[in-house]
């Protein structure tokens, strides 16, 4: 293992920024995850450590870090994938997901990206967008409910699916939005396994442990797709 060459991907998102150090073997040795307004703990714990090389991506567009400036630094954009299809203001993390799962895990492919926002992204066989759909995340149903209501509490997600019928107000928000955000994700699954019989559906993001969880059918979850969708543009 060669520990002189290390690479900082760095993944600008919603609502945190993600890091992590590839070495040359593929392997992530390390990993961080900070709100935005802890980007300055970040850049004080990694401005000490040389790297190789050095990629950002951003769905934020006026959060500039340190890394921006160095001369090994990669700014990538959604231009910057090699899947065919895709429209100008795609999200540069979605393709970068997309290429990830089918890059590791085989084409065709639906990603299920449950993050601040949900989205999904589906991919045929040729690496050609089909399409998807955009939603608020699970936790921001939860927030966005509370926030938009004068009585509504702000309540965390469950950990466990709850019950469908339910007899007080905290109850009835678990069960509104868990059983509404779980079937329809699972009518977008069902309906492109009908399209894409051999499709694998990949699940990545904040929230999908607790989908999982909760019974969304799946083939694999894997949180570090955008990092692997990185790591495929390169090699």
């Amino acid at each position: 293992m060669d520990k002189s060459w290390l690479w900082l991907v760095i993944a600008i998102g919603n609502t945190r920024i993600r890091a992590v150090v590839f070495n040359r073997d593929r392997q992530i040795i390390k990993e961080y995850a900070y709100a935005h307004k802890d980007l300055p703990s970040l850049e004080i714990e990694l401005t000490n450590q040389q790297f190789a090389k050095i990629s950002i991506f951003s769905v934020v567009a006026n959060l500039v870090t340190y890394w921006h400036r160095l001369a090994q630094t990669q700014i990538i954009t959604t231009a910057d994938i090699p899947l065919q299809n895709l429209y100008a203001n795609l999200g540069v993390d979605r393709a970068l997901a997309a290429f990830g799962a089918g890059e590791l895990y085989g084409y065709p492919l639906l990603v299920i990206d449950a993050g601040t926002a949900l989205t999904l992204t589906g991919v045929d066989a040729q690496k050609n967008l089909v399409g998807g759909a955009i939603i608020a995340g699970l936790r921001s149903q939860f927030i966005t409910l509370h926030q938009n209501t004068s009585a509504l509490p702000n309540i965390s997600i469950p950990e466990y699916l709850p019950d469908r019928w339910a007899n007080n107000t905290n109850s009835a928000i678990e069960s509104g939005i868990a059983y509404i955000f779980l079937y329809g994700l699972q009518a977008y699954i069902d309906d492109w396994r009908s399209q894409f019989p051999d499709s694998h559906i990949i699940l990545t993001g904040g929230d999908g442990d607790r989908l999982k969880q909760w019974g969304l059918k799946i083939d694999v979850l894997d949180s570090y797709l955008v990092f692997w969708g990185v790591w495929h543009c390169q090699f």
